[in-house]
Order: C-alpha cells, then sequence, then structure tokens
C-alpha cells in the first residue's frame, strides 16, 4: 500500500536528517514519484505536525549524547489544545512510548515549573501551586528520538521501549537543555507559562 509505504519512509527520512528516500510507484501507466529529504530533521518533522496549527514560538530543538545513547527532540506549543508527542528508539515509531517519553515529560514538567518557581509574578498567578504534566503539555507537538546499543521493547507489539536507564538520560538532558533555552528566550517562555496557567485555571473550573 502507497501511504503506509509513504508515511515510514517519510518518518524515516525526517528521522535522519539529509537522507534522501526515492518513493516511485510504478504500476500504473503515469508512475507516481516522491523524494523525502529534509536537511532539518526532527526539526522539520515538528513542523510538519503542526502544519494547519499556529505555533505560538519557533520549535524548540536539541540533541546529544548520554553514555553511547543519542538523544533528540524538538517540540512546539500551537494554539490548539491537543497533546501530539511521537516517540521512536533506533528509528522504530514507539507507538506505546515507554522510558524515553517518560523522561521527557518529567524533564519538560520540571523545567516549566522551575521557571516558575524564580518568578515571583507567575508564583502569584499560581498561588504557590505547581502546574502539572497535564497543564504543561496541552497544545504541545513534539518528537523524542533516541538511538542506543541494545534497545528492549516491550508491550503487545513490542512498540514500547523498556530499558529502563534511558528514562534518567532523556530526563537529564532534556531538563538541561530547556532550561537554558528559557533563561535566554524569556518571551518563548512566557507565552507557554501562560497557556498552561489558562490549562490549570480551566481544570480547576471544570473540577
Amino acid at each position: 500500500e502507497y501511504d503506509v509505504l509513504e508515511k515510514r519512509l517519510r518518518e524515516q527520512a525526517f528521522l535522519n536528517a539529509g537522507l534522501k528516500i526515492t518513493l516511485r510507484d510504478e504500476r500504473d501507466d503515469e508512475p507516481v514519484e516522491e523524494v523525502m529529504h529534509y536537511e532539518g530533521g526532527i526539526r522539520q518533522f515538528v513542523s510538519d505536525l503542526n502544519s494547519g496549527q499556529q505555533g505560538i514560538h519557533p520549535i524548540i530543538m536539541a540533541e546529544g549524547v548520554v553514555d553511547n545513547v543519542a538523544i533528540d527532540f524538538a517540540l512546539q506549543y500551537n494554539a490548539g489544545y491537543k497533546e501530539t508527542i511521537l516517540t521512536f528508539a533506533n528509528n522504530i515509531h514507539t507507538k506505546e512510548g515507554g522510558t524515553h517519553l517518560v523522561g521527557f515529560r518529567t524533564a519538560l514538567t520540571r523545567a516549566i515549573n522551575g521557571y516558575v518557581k524564580n518568578q515571583p509574578d507567575l508564583t502569584k498567578k499560581l498561588k504557590g501551586t505547581a502546574l502539572s504534566g497535564d497543564d504543561v503539555r496541552e497544545g504541545l507537538t513534539a518528537v523524542i528520538s533516541v538511538k542506543l546499543p541494545q534497545p528492549q521493547f516491550e508491550g503487545q507489539t513490542k512498540t514500547k521501549l523498556g530499558n529502563s536507564e534511558v528514562a534518567g538520560m532523556v530526563a537529564g538532558m532534556v531538563y538541561d537543555r530547556l532550561t537554558v533555552y528559557f533563561e535566554e528566550n524569556p518571551k518563548d517562555i512566557r507565552l507557554i507559562i501562560d497557556k498552561a496557567v489558562d490549562a490549570a485555571r480551566a481544570r480547576d473550573a471544570a473540577r
């Protein structure tokens, strides 16, 4: 099925920046050809996922290697409310998430709450309560890709990463990079926090 192949190959092109894949269908009289090539890697992946949505800040992206594990992530908040996080381990789409997703979510919540703590006006706005994971993920689009020597896959369909050490590695790297980014881009983090605060208030009101 052309659509299945196209989706899978496009993922590969996004996950491996610079890789060029040509998909050609010669089953009909008029062949269909598509070339997939993204120098921007997962930054372009997030941009593609967010197309049609209004991003509220530039895409945040970072990559690094921790103890032989390559970690790559990109994220952008949009004006909507849906959370879209795609995770990959060794280019395999881990649909059920796993330890890399746990690490990412932990770091994101911690980094945002850490920033809030150092801003008296924000602490006052939240009446001293911390933002929850649900609050900080509203309208978030992100891609996390890890490459590791011995992945352990779990779950019924083997699409969940089980390496316990990866959670801490991802959490540490993502937290460090986000903390630096937030310090250097106060305007962006303010927009993200305002969105999370609105989400927290709405949740509170609903309760």
